[in-house]
């Protein structure tokens, strides 16, 4: 039995451009999302903090004009923390709905950037649809040779399967199987001739 050395096939260097790289108007939109769960973020957690500070040292009984006049000291900063809290909140609201309306946007907008980024790549794919027709063309030539082999064996009727039935079925019909339909198919949109 023969040792079977591994193909040394070099990977490709092309590489799929992203949409946002294929499309100007696509790029600014994940931008501008980007930011705003940024923004997002630091404002959740600036209202979790308020929140628990707000939980942890509670406003004054009184107002501060009020103890001032009972002569007591009231942290003035403790007073202007619901206004403050009721502002973030509305803030956050503000971003998502942002957010949402940047992302239809974008759903919008990914046919053109898809458009872009098939342009790109056409060639590119159109050559490895052709490199792969090319592979079945050869896997079929040779599953034919093998079922050649195989209908002389069974004419002559030797007991062949002991050699161990190696039947590529997964190409289905030699003569009319996957491999004929997937060639049809990339002669059909014009990938191999």
């Amino acid at each position: 039995m023969g040792i079977l050395k591994k193909s040394t096939v070099t990977a490709s260097q092309f590489r799929v451009p992203s949409l946002g790289e294929a499309d100007q108007d696509h790029r600014e939109i994940e931008q501008k999302i980007a930011a705003l769960q940024s923004n997002q973020s630091a404002t959740a957690r600036e209202i979790a903090a308020l929140e628990e500070d707000i939980r942890k040292r509670p406003a004054p009984a009184v107002r501060a004009g009020v103890a001032a006049l009972l002569g007591e000291v009231v942290d003035t900063a403790l007073e202007t923390r619901p206004t403050r809290l009721r502002e973030l909140r509305q803030h956050a609201r503000d971003l998502e709905e942002a957010v949402s309306e940047l992302k239809r946007r974008l759903t919008d907008r990914r046919d053109r950037a898809s458009a872009a980024v098939r342009a790109a790549v056409k060639d590119e794919y159109g050559r490895r649809v052709a490199a792969v027709a090319e592979a079945l063309r050869q896997a079929n030539a040779a599953h034919l040779e093998l079922v050649e082999i195989i209908d002389q064996l069974e004419r002559e009727d030797v007991s062949w399967t002991a050699l161990g039935p190696m039947q590529p079925r997964f190409l289905g019909d030699p003569r009319d199987g996957h491999v004929q339909r997937y060639l049809r198919e990339a002669k059909e949109l014009g990938y191999v001739e």
